[in-house]
């Protein structure tokens, strides 16, 4: 699943989560930026964002997955994955 499976909306959503994690300004947060390179996120910060996107939206991200976790497209891949309704259960 790519990550334009998911709407305007919960990109948003996603990329207010990283940026208040990241304490940055939403608007600096590019496609290309890296959370890791350009904002020194490390390993715990990496697990908070996947924390609070469980939390506020409502998914459940399997803990393997979170390696995939450095970039928007990177998040919205991940959310739009495990936000099907065969991931969330339903």
């Amino acid at each position: 699943m790519n990550d334009t499976a998911i709407s305007e909306d919960r990109r948003a959503q996603v990329r207010a989560i990283v940026a208040d994690v990241l304490e940055a300004d939403p608007d600096a947060l590019t496609d290309e930026s890296s959370f890791a390179d350009d904002f020194d996120a490390d390993s715990l910060l990496i697990i908070e964002i996947y924390s609070r996107f469980e939390r506020d939206l409502g998914i459940r991200i399997p803990k393997e997955d979170l390696v995939e976790l450095d970039e928007l497209p990177s998040a919205y891949r991940l959310v739009a994955k495990h936000s099907t309704p065969e991931a969330l259960g339903v």
